[in-house]
């Protein structure tokens, strides 16, 4: 078989597998229960780990995505599974280089040994949508992201199962399955463009300069394109390794950058870093740092929003329990004030902003695991409540980065940090 037969052998095999995912994500939540059934009756939760990171691995694409999540979401899984799922976060199966190498060369328009002095065929990391290489260009050494082949076909396969699970999951409801479904599938296409990540994560980069407590990759624009993202490669410690080896004061500092880093960017930028899992975060030994990795899922938001939003804090800060229908109706998720229950809701924001009205507040996953629950399992407004698109992510980080803060079982004087953030001049 010659090369070029044997990688159209290679692509077509990985475009099958990958196309599949969409099938098989539908069929994700009852696999799921069966093997924890049969997990717990012969092997424990690690068996369950185990067997979903190799499916999930294999799959990539949008299934991979929703085991990332639930690698780190407090509660999604017995707490031993998710420790075996970790491993979606910053590795997995690979793509073999024969396969990713053309991919350089095609985007870039040149022979991979004229564009980079090395570039190591083995990836240091490997996820939902790509897998990233060591490399120096001009003596620079990098991190080279290479986007699957037929990666974005995938999610547009995954996104059209689920549009149609989420009309029959929605009905009843004010929740809009349509407008949630529009709402990814627009992130996750700009996901698969790795030009517009180059512009987040050259906007991010100038929009935290001035704090040295940030790091941000510098992009390579020379050897970036659609499917290809070069960066100046960073140092630093994984997450797990970082929480296993730093003390308390570390990880309470490390705590606040992720949590100012987040509130500050949505109040004074108008715009989120949507993906907060541990993979995303290196903490350089040598300094007292944090460095933010992959803007590929970032949300840009209208100010109307973000005013509605720190309307609705300032209310439930200030304990103004009769502005909060006003408060509520401004984010647009009340459709219909006479069937939502605001005392409960009420109830829910106390909680929620527990961490902001106490001098100092320590994350817990028993926290994010009562937060879960009076928003979804005890909630009465959960069929009264609609979720426009621009909301979809927020939810994601606040549940992402409350599980993250869990985890670094951190301490601090969150109600400053918030309010600073909340309270921050306004900058493009």
């Amino acid at each position: 078989m010659g090369k070029r037969d044997e990688l159209e052998r290679i692509t077509s095999s990985w475009a099958r597998r990958t196309l599949a995912s969409g099938r098989v994500a539908l069929k994700l939540g009852r696999a799921a229960a069966r093997r924890a059934v049969q997990a717990v009756d012969r092997h424990g939760d690690e068996q369950l780990g185990e067997g979903l990171a190799t499916e999930l691995d294999a799959m990539k694409g949008l299934a991979m995505k929703v085991g990332q999540m639930a690698s780190y979401l407090e509660g999604s899984l017995p707490p031993d599974a998710q420790r075996v799922l970790r491993r979606l976060q910053r590795g997995g199966e690979p793509l073999a280089f024969e396969a990713i190498q053309p991919v350089v060369e095609q985007a870039l328009g040149q022979p991979l040994h004229e564009l980079y002095d090395t570039f190591d065929p083995t990836p240091i990391a490997s996820a939902s949508i790509a897998q990233v290489h060591r490399a120096t260009v001009r003596g620079q050494p990098v991190a080279v992201k290479v986007q699957y082949p037929e990666i974005a076909r995938t999610f547009e396969v995954d996104l059209g199962h689920l549009r149609r699970m989420g009309a029959l999951a929605s009905l009843g409801s004010a929740l809009s399955a349509e407008d949630v479904v529009e709402e990814l599938r627009d992130r996750l296409r700009e996901e698969c463009d790795f030009e517009i990540e180059a512009d987040h994560q050259e906007r991010f980069a100038r929009r935290w300069a001035d704090e040295p407590w940030v790091h941000v990759p510098e992009v390579i624009r020379s050897h970036s394109a659609t499917t290809v993202l070069t960066s100046s490669f960073a140092e630093g410690q994984g997450f797990y390794a970082f929480v296993d080896a730093a003390d308390e004061a570390a990880r309470n500092r490390a705590a606040e950058h992720l949590f100012v880093f987040s509130f500050r960017s949505i109040f004074a930028h108008r715009c989120m870093h949507g993906d907060p899992h541990p993979g995303n975060y290196l903490f350089p030994e040598a300094r007292d740092q944090t460095v933010f990795l992959d803007f590929g899922c970032v949300r840009s938001f209208e100010r109307p929003l973000v005013d509605a939003w720190k309307q609705l804090a300032r209310v439930v800060l200030e304990g103004r329990r009769g502005d909060l229908a006003e408060a509520m109706m401004a984010t647009g998720m009340v459709p219909d004030p006479d069937r939502y229950d605001f005392d409960h809701h009420w109830e829910v924001m106390q909680y929620l902003y527990e961490p902001f009205t106490q001098a100092r507040f320590r994350y817990t996953h028993d926290y994010v695991r009562r937060s879960w629950s009076l928003l979804t399992w005890n909630n009465p407004n959960l069929r009264h409540t609609r979720m426009p698109g621009p909301w979809v992510l927020v939810q994601r980080l606040q549940w992402g980065l409350n599980s993250v803060l869990a985890l670094l079982n951190a301490e601090a004087d969150f109600g400053t940090l918030f309010r600073a953030a909340l309270d921050h001049p306004e900058r493009s």
